[in-house]
């Protein structure tokens, strides 16, 4: 697995990613009264003295959620919550298809969600969707009301939902994870120009494809001056465990498996952002022509490369294909949300963070170890804006991959009307043909 745009400094700090070895100097810390850090987490009661709340999804979806609702006017099928009885499990692909340049031509989203539980379920999630239809033939898609997605029914216990959902491709190119950008160099030629729909190449020349990580956003996070070394052990064991895994499901986040809350020493707060790392695999290949495929994360093969590593927070890789002549450039790149293992590996060559606490660290690294925890959290708390992508408030688990490929290019149709006999028009066409043969029998009997 290779990693993109490393050393990045998105990602080799606690402030703005997900830290790792060296953990560079700390920034100046201002205490704050637990009336900020309960506003910061969204949370209605005052954290207590020496309590540190974590950033979680649930608190960032509220915050969405009211923002949502404020720009909707409050309508209400965009700002109910869902209701379920049991545990959902709702994997997505967010499928986009890419014009010439790499501008989002179309944007859809396939969506499997299995209910849990006995009762009436009313799954709500707030969109925008333009269009649904089922993905297996006989089951009823959900409505899209408002651009809300809205499934109702009832569960016996065990029910499979599925449906292709229809997005605007304008409103998702600002909000999806991963922007890429295509341009292509002819041979000799002074500028560049877009690929030809569905990626065609128009002849001989460079094409470079670049791939960045859109999710940074900056934010206020919690820290303190120190913290137990056994309590920041165990969550940072478990989101390693998480980051070494394939990439896909939801990252760890604040109260599953991380705790909600540490008891800490001088709670204070910084300025950092929240990103989120993307695991990016698929291939780039030449199509009716020649070539070769080269950048960071490539493994040539004989149509072109594949591709494999993780775009960091604030990540770009440019991917640079030669082309011997006209023909179409293949592109199928999936990305998913996902925690980079080497930023969250113990220092000082422990081979877990429970070892890394049995050795008694100091508190300068007990302070590394708390920033890189609130940070794994604070990248599960932005990633619930990406996954699940429209934005349902289940309880449960789930994964979305975003997966990236040429839109194929618009076949014009000729439109061609049905002919259809029309008797009474047939009829007096023949009484009138009728007419005037008779009629020019009468004359031609006068002559």
């Amino acid at each position: 697995m290779s990693t993109y745009c490393l050393p990045d400094a998105a990602l080799a700090s606690p402030r703005g990613g997900l830290g790792g070895r060296g953990y560079p100097r700390r920034v100046r810390r201002v205490t704050v009264a637990a009336a900020l850090l309960a506003g910061l987490t969204g949370s209605a009661t005052p954290a207590l003295a020496g309590d540190l709340v974590l950033p979680s999804p649930q608190a960032a979806r509220a915050q969405e959620v009211t923002a949502l609702c404020t720009a909707a006017g409050g309508l209400p099928d965009r700002c109910r919550p869902s209701k379920v009885p049991g545990d959902v499990r709702n994997d997505e692909t967010v499928l986009v298809g890419l014009d010439g340049g790499g501008q989002p031509a179309t944007v859809r989203l396939d969506q499997k969600l299995l209910l849990e539980g006995t009762g009436d379920y009313a799954i709500r999630e707030r969109g925008p969707a333009r269009g649904a239809e089922a993905l297996a033939p006989g089951d009823d898609p959900p409505n899209t009301k408002f651009g809300a997605v809205v499934w109702q029914g009832f569960t016996p216990g065990n029910r499979l939902l599925g449906a292709r959902l229809t997005l605007d491709p304008g409103l998702e190119a600002a909000r999806l994870p991963m922007t890429v950008a295509c341009s292509f160099l002819a041979a000799g030629a002074a500028g560049d120009q877009p690929l030809g729909p569905g990626g065609r190449i128009p002849g001989r020349g460079r094409i470079t494809v670049t791939l960045e990580n859109r999710t940074a956003q900056p934010a206020t996070l919690p820290t303190a001056a120190d913290a137990p070394a056994a309590e920041l052990a165990r969550p940072l064991d478990a989101a390693l465990a998480a980051a070494r895994r394939p990439a896909g499901p939801r990252l760890p986040a604040a109260g599953a498996p991380l705790p909600s809350r540490l008891q800490v020493t001088g709670a204070a707060q910084f300025a950092g952002q929240q990103a989120v790392p993307l695991r990016v695999a698929g291939a780039v290949a030449l199509r009716g022509t020649t070539g070769a495929v080269t950048g960071p994360g490539t493994t040539p093969t004989t149509a072109g490369a594949t591709v494999a590593g993780t775009l960091g927070g604030s990540g770009r890789v440019t991917l640079v294909v030669d082309a011997g002549g006209p023909g179409y450039l293949d592109l199928r790149l999936d990305a998913s949300p996902a925690l980079d293992p080497r930023q969250l590996a113990p220092p000082a060559g422990a081979t877990s963070w429970a070892a890394w606490a049995a050795a008694r660290p100091d508190r300068a690294a007990r302070q590394a170890a708390l920033d890189l925890l609130v940070q794994v959290a604070a990248t599960a708390a932005r990633a619930s804006s990406y996954s699940p992508y429209l934005g349902a408030d289940l309880p449960g688990t789930g994964s979305t991959t975003f997966r990236y490929a040429f839109a194929p290019p618009a076949v014009a149709v000729a439109a061609r009307s049905e002919l259809h006999a029309k008797p009474r028009a047939i009829a007096l066409a023949s009484l009138a043909l009728l007419l005037l043969v008779t009629n020019s029998a009468l004359i031609w009997r006068r002559l």
